[in-house]
């Protein structure tokens, strides 16, 4: 246990220490998943285009089940090093065992919802010619939801305790099993896009076990115990209160990325949605580094926040912003300038080859956009510090309806118009998010402080 509390003293000291010290890990894990999803991106390319499609327009479901187990594992965080921070380990311990709890709930009430939902999702976008794929590819990971969630959820409260380096090899292990599991599934099976699927699910399962091992062992700083896995209604609601914004907030973008592929299914054909989506994935990778500064934040700032010590909370948010932004503009450089070598990995089948060019134009317009990606995940990280998460939702909202919008007129256009509308609604989201959580810091100091006097003179 000494190596965990150090692990606690230290997300609870110099919060740029502290940011620097979880960042690392959670980088290298985030960026071994974004890579194990290229590797799966990649092989699926090699079955062909109608296959990258099917990937392409339906992976958005997967999306909505990992947003499950992100949006809780966040809510729970947040509550957690609260707690932690206050020096109250019993709450907190409570609180990690009623997360466990809430995702298996969540789990099986959204498995056989989503399930019904796939064939509406994808006649909705007009990708009905390549129904049967879609289905093939997502139905085992739709029915392998509730472990996909619980994976989610496990991560989370790792992270809340500041034990980013365990949280990196749970992360490590899901990509490192699905990275072996594809090609044999897919190919050594001859399973297909069933194959990948099923990798994703089996790699999930994996990667939940390790972490709920270490907890039953107790080679962490929190404690499961089965007394407090009861459902207790206020424990889970205070884990709801940022994780139902956070979860929604994912299922509308995932929601919104669908109505986004009718326009572009609409203007190009299916295989514009290859066109609109894998360039994407190069933006997912460089938000690897936005995405671990912002998971760093939340505990620390949490913790922070729970001790009224705003002037840390502030520290750790202005320089959460400062390295995420840096890094991402010098990202967004070499995407742009090696554009052509970098989309290699997507055209090497025959039958994708002809696309190397149109691709490449894509990902030099998508680079634009990424340091802008860096505001709105930081943001969005001190928003559910706050415990604002609703803040964040409504403009992820905003910023997707922008985006809709766009895509509508920009449809009747061309796909190059499309691509230049996503360039201008993160631009304003980005915008948007800075401001929202500069005020949101402003209004919770006034109110914290305005609370403490009040409590001192009763």
């Amino acid at each position: 246990m000494e190596r965990e509390s150090r692990d606690l003293e230290r997300m609870l000291g110099d919060p740029k220490a502290a940011i620097r010290s979880m960042f690392v890990p959670l980088a290298v894990s985030f960026l071994v998943v974004q890579i194990n999803l290229f590797v799966d991106t990649s092989w699926c390319s090699g079955l062909g285009s109608d296959a990258s499609s099917a990937v392409s327009s339906i992976s958005p479901v997967y999306w909505i089940v990992s947003g499950l187990g992100t949006g809780i594992g966040i809510g729970a965080a947040t509550a957690i090093a609260r707690y932690l921070g206050r020096g109250d380990k019993a709450s907190a311990d409570r609180i990690a065992s009623q997360t466990i709890v809430l995702s298996l709930i969540i789990g099986v009430i959204s498995t056989p919802i989503l399930f019904l939902l796939i064939d509406p999702l994808v006649f909705m976008m007009g990708a009905d010619d390549i129904l049967a794929l879609c289905r093939t590819y997502i139905y085992p990971q739709v029915l392998a939801g509730t472990l996909i969630i619980l994976d989610g959820t496990v991560s989370g409260i790792i992270r809340a305790e500041g034990a980013a380096k365990r949280s990196m090899v749970v992360l490590l292990l899901s990509a490192g099993v699905n990275m072996v599991l594809d090609p044999i599934f897919i190919y050594t099976l001859d399973l297909g896009l069933a194959g990948a699927g099923l990798a994703t699910a089996v790699a999930a399962t994996a990667s939940a076990a390790l972490g709920l091992w270490w907890y039953r062992r107790g080679k962490l700083y929190l404690t499961l115990r089965k007394k407090d896995m009861r459902p207790d209604m206020a424990d889970m609601k205070e884990i709801l209160y940022v994780g139902i914004p956070r979860s929604s907030e994912t299922i509308l973008i995932s929601l919104m990325s669908m109505i986004q592929r009718i326009f572009v299914i609409a203007c190009g054909g299916t295989a514009a949605a290859m066109f609109y989506n894998i360039p994407w994935r190069f933006v997912s990778i460089s938000m690897v580094v936005s995405q671990a500064v912002g998971s760093s934040l939340i505990p620390v700032s949490s913790a922070a926040l729970g001790r009224r010590d705003y002037d840390k909370a502030e520290t750790a948010y202005r320089y959460s912003l400062v390295v995420s932004v840096g890094v991402m503009t010098v990202i967004a450089i070499v995407l742009f300038a090696f554009a052509d070598w970098l989309i290699v990995p997507f055209t090497y089948a025959p039958t994708m080859a002809q696309y190397r060019d149109e691709f490449a134009h894509v990902l030099r317009i998508y680079a634009l956009l990424i340091p802008f990606m860096a505001l709105i995940d930081v943001a969005s990280s001190m928003l559910q510090a706050l415990r604002m998460a609703q803040i964040s939702m409504v403009s992820s909202f905003l910023r997707n309806l922008v985006v809709i919008i766009l895509l509508y007129f920009a449809s009747t256009v061309s796909l190059d118009a499309i691509y230049w509308s996503l360039v201008v609604a993160e631009v304003f989201g980005g915008l948007l998010m800075v401001w929202l959580a500069r005020s949101g810091f402003r209004h919770y100091k006034a109110g914290g402080r305005f609370l403490h006097h009040h409590a001192s003179r009763s």
